[in-house]
């Protein structure tokens, strides 16, 4: 199950912006059968933004200072939560804040806070890349790549792992040279991390998640840069 608050996020952002391309409108469609929440909060800020427009006013950028930042992750920590299995999306919170710094209501603040993530084709820094993974059996993997300029991430949530054992992650070129990228336990529940490699994305065209007997458990061929 996937369910990263920064990628939930981002995917809010560019449904709002009407950017989704078709593979992570099937993502965001999986994440709102799991939080039914998403859609709402979709339609709210769609909302927000079409009111906004009405009005007539102008968009601006918010700046929002570490001062700021620290005073909403405190009321965050002193005000429960209404709704104890939901979990407000920080991009919200931050939204909320960022209107008052700037003090146009809410609307000023969309565009800078619910800017889309990069996007573009395989290889494009900063752009989340999603991959087919082929699975064993009992074994639930997701994952999505992203480039840097110092090397390459894998953004995994993997299910099924056997609890106390150890998975290692590699990334392979085509020359069959292999890069290893982190290591994780095995756990009864659902795992979501970033692993990184020091190896650039046109340089690897394979990732694998192998057991602690070196055998491949998932695996995806990357898209060709």
């Amino acid at each position: 199950m996937r369910t990263p608050d920064e990628r939930i996020e981002e995917l809010i952002a560019a449904s709002v912006a009407g950017e989704l391309s078709e593979l992570e409108s099937g993502e965001l469609a999986q994440l709102t059968r799991v939080h039914p929440w998403i859609a709402d909060e979709i339609t709210r800020l769609r909302d927000v933004a079409e009111r906004a427009g009405r009005a007539g006013i102008d968009w601006e950028d918010p700046v929002v200072t570490a001062a700021l930042r620290e005073r909403v992750l405190g009321e965050i920590a002193v005000e429960p939560s209404v709704e104890p299995r939901r979990r407000m999306p920080w991009g919200a919170l931050l939204l909320g804040a960022a209107c008052l710094t700037v003090g146009l209501g809410i609307g000023s603040a969309l565009p800078g806070v619910l800017s889309a993530p990069p996007s573009g084709p395989p290889g494009t820094l900063g752009a989340y890349e999603p991959l087919i993974v082929t699975e064993s059996a009992g074994i639930d993997v997701d994952a999505d790549l992203v480039a840097h300029t110092w090397g390459t991430e894998a953004v995994l949530d993997l299910d099924g792992l056997t609890a106390g054992e150890t998975y290692r992650v590699v990334f392979v070129g085509e020359d069959g040279t292999e890069f290893p990228a982190g290591e994780m336990r095995g756990s009864e529940v659902p795992i979501h991390c970033r692993l990184n490699a020091a190896v650039l994305r046109e340089q690897t065209v394979r990732l694998e998640v192998r057991s602690e007997e070196s055998a491949v458990i998932a695996s995806a061929d990357l898209p060709r840069v």
